[in-house]
C-alpha cells in the first residue's frame, strides 16, 4: 500500500535540508576564510574541505567547481555590504555630505572588521576571471552608494560624476589601509575620503569658463 510520499530522514533533530545547508555554510565560510587570507592563488577545493573538515562529496554536493563557489562567496560579501551601505544612507540625514559619510563610514568599517572579505572584493577579484563581469558590477553599485541613487534618491550628472570618478581611487585608498601601507585611523580615512569625494563634486558643479 501506498503511503505517500516519504519523509527525508533526520539525525540528530536535523532534516536532510537543514544538514546540506550546515554543510554549505562551512564550505562558504573556508572559502571566505582562503580566499581572504592564502589569496586566490593559495585557494583550493582541497583546501577548502580541508578548511570545512569535509570531504570532496560535500563540497560538490553544494557547488559545481572552485569558480563557482569564489562566486557565491563573493556576491555573499558584496549582498552584505550593499544592504548595510543602502540602510545607512536611508538613516542618514538628507544632504549630500552626510550621505557620503555615511556610505563610506559603512564601508570602511565593514572591512575594517574582516579584512578578509576587503581583500576578496578589492584585490583578489582583480585576479579571478570568473568575477570579471561581477567587478565591474561592484564599481557600479559603489558608484550607486556614493550618489546615494542606490537608496532611490535623485543624482545629478555632476554628482554621478564624482561619485564614479572617486569610486577608483577609494578603492585603492582602501586597499593600501587594509594591507597596512596608508597609515590612518578609521575616522581619518573617512573623513579624507568624504573630503576628497566633495571636492571633486565642487569641481564638477563649478561653470566652466
Amino acid at each position: 500500500m501506498d503511503s505517500g510520499p516519504r519523509r527525508r530522514r533526520s539525525y540528530g533533530g536535523a532534516s536532510a535540508e537543514a544538514r546540506v545547508a550546515e554543510r554549505r555554510a562551512r564550505l562558504m565560510e573556508a572559502g571566505l576564510e582562503l580566499l581572504g587570507t592564502a589569496g586566490l592563488h593559495g585557494t583550493t577545493v582541497r583546501g577548502v574541505i580541508e578548511q570545512a573538515k569535509l570531504t570532496p562529496r560535500y563540497f560538490y554536493e553544494s557547488f559545481t567547481d572552485l569558480d563557482t563557489l569564489v562566486i557565491e562567496v563573493y556576491d555573499a560579501v558584496v549582498a552584505e555590504l550593499r544592504e548595510a551601505s543602502v540602510t545607512a544612507l536611508l538613516d542618514a540625514p538628507k544632504d549630500t555630505r552626510a550621505r557620503v559619510h555615511a556610505v563610506i563610514t559603512t564601508i570602511v568599517h565593514h572591512f575594517g572588521d574582516d579584512p578578509r572579505k576587503g581583500r576578496l572584493v578589492l584585490a583578489e577579484a582583480m585576479a579571478s576571471p570568473a568575477l570579471m563581469r561581477r567587478r565591474l558590477d561592484t564599481s557600479h553599485m559603489f558608484t550607486d552608494l556614493m550618489s546615494g541613487r542606490a537608496a532611490g534618491h535623485e543624482a545629478s550628472p555632476a554628482l554621478m560624476l564624482a561619485a564614479r570618478f572617486i569610486v577608483g581611487g577609494f578603492a585603492d585608498a582602501l586597499t593600501a589601509w587594509l594591507q597596512g601601507d596608508l597609515v590612518s585611523t578609521r575616522e581619518e580615512l573617512v573623513d579624507g575620503c568624504t573630503t576628497l569625494f566633495m571636492a571633486n563634486l565642487a569641481t564638477a558643479q563649478a561653470p566652466q569658463s
